[in-house]
């Protein structure tokens, strides 16, 4: 922990501050929504920084095959979005379901950023994409 390099003390420091933040604009203002949002970034910020630092330990932040493996998880991510857009379009087209254009933005933000992080895991897992 003391060899915690000054990217992941700030992010912590700053997930610390954002959750102080809300919670004294909680305590001392009306709005709630401000004081919820700022909360729960600061704990993501936080929870995500706290996680890749003990995970990763002595090891580097990025290189050649992390990045390579980013990539790949990133383009599976992008083609099976493609294949869910497809579909979407099918569902509103036989009119299976009535789809705002809320609701389908939602479902690919969450979509892709869920099956990016899922393939990025598989081939960690594996070691490699061949």
């Amino acid at each position: 922990m003391k060899n915690m390099g000054r990217k992941y003390r700030y992010t912590l420091f700053l997930g610390i501050a954002l959750m102080v933040a809300g919670m004294l604009s909680a305590a001392f203002l009306e709005v709630d929504t401000l004081a919820i949002g700022l909360i729960n970034a600061g704990l993501i910020i936080f929870l995500v920084t706290a996680f890749r630092l003990f995970r990763q330990g002595e090891l580097p932040d990025r290189d050649e095959r992390t990045k390579k493996l980013a990539a790949y998880g990133i383009t599976y991510s992008w083609l099976l979005t493609l294949v869910l857009i497809t579909i979407l379009y099918w569902v509103e087209y036989f009119d299976l379901a009535r789809l705002t254009a809320e609701a389908v933005l939602g479902i690919l933000l969450f979509f892709m950023i869920i099956s990016a992080n899922v393939f990025r895991w598989y081939f960690m897992q594996k070691g490699d994409v061949e």
